[in-house]
């Protein structure tokens, strides 16, 4: 037995002994994530798949894979459905083929890395559909989302699969951006929590910072799944809102806004480089940010990879492929994604032996990873049936939960809400009868009791007497028989139910970059990734279809399905209550029935500031605390809802009865709160600080704390909130620190 092959030895003794055995071309297939995975394999019947030779030729070209991205993918892009993709139930037996075919023919029997895309639940047949991130973020539940992803991680380690890619670290700073949907906000705080509480559900104590990965013996028979996080970083920072457009950042809010973040990452199995540049220099091909903050600064252990076809984007940046090559090696890039630069890494090495070094270490790393997640020891997956629907049982039950909480109420003039079951009602508009408007962008095809599963569909179960119609669709403009048929249908209803806003919903028939982004304009899709847009009103004629019935003289409750914040002026004007539903997934249409009809209460708090329109772009809150005029000559400058804006139905009362600084950095806090209503109340607590700085202009305020309160009808709580600034710089140049809870302000003066 090699000592590569002893699972009584640590990592780094296994990965150093199986280093100096590989041969160049060896290594290098260990970096290369080259293949789409949905194109490895042919389903020749119900249960049986054969391996393509354009699988088999890579793994004979790399003598092995390193890893294996998307074999498991369905969607309009991999152009993957149930009658050619592959069943929850069988991604096993695929995933142990290949598995099985790689080992085999890997001269060392090296095993692949399966990767597949996560980012509001696995991308693929059967999986469910989780609210997208933007939704989750008004949740305001770290204990929740973590979780959603320990279930989530049960699913893909019965699949086979080894990591997931997860958005987490993108802010939604410019709502233009098509890609706000995968962001929890545009709060750096809210967004690092998250992102840890992703890295321990998924992980649990996989990896941690106070102790190296090459130390651990790996000798048991479980396998994990990890995490790699995505995009690092400042992608929602981006100009203009332009999908993997540049980014201008100084120093100071570098590391204001993303320390935290990056923080977030240090545990993690992985990150995923992002898009964007900083300043001019791509990420990735950054040094400073892949090595001396991600590694040495906050000791992350993990890989770090690339972005789909980003490595080929270098090509414009250098005179030739092998400094293209160097670089991003000599920056810390340790495998690819569907790129050709590294398939070109041999004939680098030769012009640069010095390349070597970063190879090696690259190689390292992927292999430390093989070894940590047990693919080495334990490669194949044996999972029963009755397994998976226990998962599936569980994932279901925190996606109800998880749709619940992320829907935000935003007005409820003179209490319409909760309806009763027996008001006469029609519900109308683009979202209403749509099951994959709610589904968000990365979404999978669904089977038909998923499809038939709608907002429509779901309240008329509860209100048998509901008359439905179109209205309009998303986009495209309002036929003449449409607005009779609006007419005609809610005529004799006294509340009409307009589902109103954006979807991100890919078609089969739309056209693809080879990184998956969309190329051709869907008429009635109008988000996700590279649709961005110059204005944020509602598309189509669906203000018209709101006027038209106003002016019957209704009450009207809008809902609103959207990725990103759209220009609600008049739907707020117009509406008597108005719910933020985001893409609450497909368990959205129960969620949304709870709310309406009484028998949940909302508790979503906007983690993203709402702004009048896109004229006043940006109004994320943390804007530095400049001496300016904060209006424009012909609008106000402030957002229309403010973040952490939600209402209960009902009200809490807040008494602040003691506050106090233990230092000029934490203190602690206590609190009555009130619940005046007859319905249980979840409520969240924001807390705020401002850190002033000698010679710098403060931000005005930022998030440092947030918990979730449960009160019973009429209960009142006592409750005691320790909190800690987080800082940035040299205490030493810090001389006030103010915090904020319900609008009140404390100050604390250095003496």
């Amino acid at each position: 037995m090699n000592d590569y092959q002893n699972s009584n030895l640590p990592i780094q003794n296994r990965v150093n002994d199986l280093l100096g055995r590989m041969t160049l071309q060896e290594k290098i297939g260990q970096v290369n994530q080259h293949l789409y995975g949905w194109k490895c394999y042919q389903k020749s019947s119900k249960d049986n798949y054969s391996l393509t030779n354009y699988f088999k030729e890579h793994v004979k070209w790399g003598n092995g894979i390193g890893a294996l991205y998307g074999v498991l993918r369905a969607d309009p892009w991999s152009n993957v459905n149930f009658k050619n993709g592959i069943s929850l139930y069988n991604s096993q037996k695929l995933t142990n083929k290949i598995q099985k075919y790689v080992i085999e023919h890997s001269r060392l029997h090296i095993p692949v890395l399966f990767v597949e895309e996560c980012p509001h639940g696995h991308q693929a047949l059967e999986s469910p559909s989780f609210p997208t991130n933007i939704g989750k973020g008004n949740s305001f539940d770290s204990s929740l989302i973590k979780q959603m992803a320990a279930a989530e991680s049960d699913e893909l380690k019965a699949k086979g699969i080894n990591l997931a890619l997860v958005s987490t670290l993108d802010l939604a700073k410019d709502p233009r951006w098509g890609r706000t949907e995968e962001c929890f906000g545009e709060d750096p705080y809210l967004s690092a929590q998250f992102s840890e509480a992703i890295v321990q559900g998924f992980q649990g104590d996989l990896i941690n910072e106070k102790n190296k990965i090459g130390d651990k013996i790996v000798n048991s028979a479980e396998k994990h799944v990890g995490v790699v996080l995505k995009h690092f970083i400042a992608q929602g920072e981006v100009l203009g809102g332009h999908n993997s457009g540049s980014v201008n950042l100084g120093k100071n809010e570098f590391i204001n806004d993303y320390e935290s973040l990056i923080h977030s990452c240090r545990n993690a199995a992985g990150i995923m480089a992002a898009y964007n540049d900083i300043d001019g220099i791509p990420c990735h091909v950054n040094e400073w940010l892949l090595k001396e903050k991600l590694r040495q600064d906050h000791g992350f252990q993990g890989i770090v990879m690339a972005d789909g076809t980003a490595l080929d984007r270098l090509s414009d940046f250098y005179p030739d492929e092998s400094q293209a090559v160097k670089a991003a090696l000599s920056a810390g890039i340790d495998i690819s994604l569907w790129d050709n630069l590294f398939l070109n890494i041999e004939k680098a090495v030769k012009i640069y032996p010095e390349l070597l070094k970063d190879l090696n270490q690259s190689v390292s790393r992927v292999l430390t990873i093989k070894f940590l997640l047990g693919l080495f020891d334990n490669p194949y997956t044996n999972v029963t049936s009755e397994k998976i629907d226990q998962i599936l049982q569980k994932e279901n039950e925190i996606n109800k939960q998880l749709s619940l909480e992320s829907m935000t109420l935003v007005k409820n003039e003179h209490n319409i809400l909760p309806i009763k079951k027996k008001t006469k009602a029609v519900i109308v508009g683009p979202s209403a009868d749509s099951c994959y408007n709610l589904l968000g962008d990365y979404s999978a095809p669904q089977k038909p009791k998923i499809e038939q599963n709608t907002i429509y569909s779901a309240l008329k179960e509860k209100m048998p007497s509901l008359k439905y119609t179109l209205g309009c669709q998303v986009r495209s403009k309002q036929t003449m028989k449409q607005k009779l048929m609006v007419e005609e249908e809610s005529k004799d209803s006294d509340l009409a139910i307009l589902v109103l806003g954006g979807s991100s919903s890919r078609r089969f028939d739309d056209k693809f970059f080879d990184n998956g982004a969309l190329s051709s304009k869907s008429v009635n899709m109008d988000c996700g990734e590279n649709v961005d847009v110059a204005s944020l009103q509602l598309g189509g004629s669906q203000i018209e279809l709101l006027k038209q019935l106003k002016k019957s003289g209704k009450k009207i409750i809008t809902i609103l399905i959207q990725g990103r914040p759209y220009d609600i002026n008049e739907i707020l004007s117009l509406s008597d209550a108005v719910l933020l539903s985001w893409y609450p997934g497909i368990l959205g249409p129960q969620a949304i029935t709870d709310i309406l009809l009484g028998d949940y209460n909302p508790e979503g708090k906007l983690s993203i500031s709402y702004p009048i329109n896109s004229s006043q772009l940006p109004v994320y809150y943390y804007q530095r605390d400049a001496p300016k005029n904060e209006n424009y000559y012909d609008q106000s400058g402030n957002p229309k809802l403010e973040f952490g804006y939600g209402l209960h139905y009902g009200q809490i009362k807040a008494d602040i009865i003691r506050f106090s600084f233990t230092s000029m950095f934490s203190g602690a806090v206590t609190i009555d709160l009130l619940n005046k209503s007859k319905m249980k109340v979840h409520e969240t607590l924001l807390m705020f600080a401002q850190v002033k700085k000698v010679g710098e202009i403060p931000q005005k305020w930022r998030l440092i704390k947030f918990e979730k309160i449960s009160l019973n009808a009429n209960e009142k709580k006592k409750l005691t909130l320790n909190f800690k600034i987080p800082v940035y710089c040299s205490i030493d140049e810090i001389y006030q620190t103010k915090v904020k809870l319900y609008n009140q302000v404390f100050e604390n003066n250095k003496l």
